[in-house]
C-alpha cells in the first residue's frame, strides 16, 4: 500500500503559482530526490507532504498510522533537555509516560487506602511495561549511536540542547529523526551544517534505512548515492524519472536531442513544403 498519494495538487505561494495540479506516489523503499531550480517549490512540497502548511486544491492521502519525520533547512523548534535527553524524548509517548509513572509512584507514597494501593500498583505496572517496550523498540545506545556519527562526543551528551549553535542543534533535529526511524523520511538539504566525517556517516546510515526517503540536496555526489527515482520541476511542469541524479541528467539531455530533432523535422517539413509551392507557382505561371 502507498504511504502517501498526491493527487491534483496545486498551491500559490508570496504571489506564485508553485505548481498546478500535480500527483504522484511514494511507495515503501522509494528513495525520492526533489531536484529543480531554487525557489521552484522544493520545500514547500515537503511542507505539504508533512503537513506544516495545506494546498490550495487537491489531496494529499496517508496510509493510516504512518510516521513521518521532515527536516527543515532551518530549526524553528526550541529545543529543551540536555542532548541525549533530548534524542530519548522524541520518541512519541516517551515523556507522557514518564510523567505518568513519576505521578503514580507519588500518589501511592501519600494513599493508605489498600484497594487504591492496588490500583495504582497496576496502574505503575502497566507503565513500567510500556515504557520497557519503548526502551527496547528504542534504546538509549542507539541515540547514543547517532550523536556520535553526527560529531558528538560523549562528553557532549549533556550539554543543554538549548545552548547550543544553530548548526549543532540541527544535527541535534537531525539525530532525533534518525533516531525515531520514521516510515518517510523528507530531508531538506541534510549535510547543510555537517563536516566531511558526518556526511560520510550520514551516506552510509541512509543507504541502509529502511524507511522511505523524500531528499533535497546540492551534494551531487550525496544524491546519487541516496536515491532510485527523481522527481523534477521543470518549465513543462512536474516530471518522474527512474534512477538516480546522473541518470536524470542522462534523460534531460537525451529529451533536449528529441525535441532538437522535432523543431528540425518540422523546419525542414515547413522548407520542403514552401519549396513545392514555389514550384507549383512557377508552373502555374509557365503554363499561362
Amino acid at each position: 500500500m502507498s504511504l502517501v498519494i498526491i493527487s491534483n495538487l496545486s498551491i500559490t505561494f508570496s504571489g506564485k503559482n508553485l505548481f498546478h495540479q500535480i500527483g504522484f506516489q511514494v511507495e515503501p523503499g522509494d528513495r525520492i530526490g526533489l531536484v529543480g531550480p531554487n525557489g521552484s517549490g522544493k520545500t514547500t512540497l515537503l511542507r505539504l507532504i508533512g503537513g506544516e502548511i495545506s494546498p490550495d486544491t487537491g489531496e494529499i492521502k496517508k496510509r493510516k498510522g504512518i510516521r513521518i519525520g521532515y527536516l527543515p533547512q532551518d530549526v524553528h523548534t526550541a529545543l529543551s533537555g540536555k542532548v541525549l535527553q533530548s534524542i530519548l524524548d522524541s520518541i512519541p509517548g516517551r515523556v507522557r509516560l514518564r510523567d505518568e509513572m513519576m505521578r503514580v509512584e507519588e500518589s501511592l507514597k501519600n494513599i493508605q487506602n489498600k484497594d487504591s494501593q492496588l490500583k495504582l500498583a497496576k496502574e505503575l505496572a502497566e507503565l513500567h511495561q510500556e515504557i520497557s517496550y519503548l526502551d527496547r523498540q528504542f534504546p538509549s545506545h542507539e541515540a547514543e549511536k547517532i550523536l556520535a556519527g553526527l560529531g558528538f562526543r560523549s562528553e557532549d551528551f549533556d550539554i543543554p540542547a538549548s545552548s547550543l549553535s544553530e548548526g549543532w542543534k540541527m544535527r541535534t533535529v537531525l539525530g532525533s529523526l534518525l533516531y525515531q526511524s520514521p516510515d518517510l523520511l523528507l530531508l531538506d538539504e541534510p549535510t547543510n551544517h555537517l563536516d566531511i566525517p558526518s556526511v560520510h556517516w550520514l551516506d552510509q546510515f541512509l543507504q541502509t534505512y529502511k524507511g522511505a526517503i523524500i531528499l533535497v540536496s546540492h551534494d551531487r555526489d550525496f544524491l546519487n548515492r541516496q536515491i532510485n527515482r527523481i522527481i523534477s520541476f521543470e518549465p513543462e511542469g512536474l516530471k518522474t524519472y527512474s534512477g538516480n541524479y546522473d541518470f536524470y541528467l542522462k534523460a534531460r539531455e537525451d529529451e533536449k536531442l528529441i525535441r532538437l530533432r522535432q523543431v528540425r523535422n518540422q523546419e525542414q517539413k515547413i522548407k520542403d513544403a514552401e519549396r513545392f509551392i514555389e514550384r507549383f507557382r512557377y508552373k502555374a505561371t509557365k503554363a499561362r
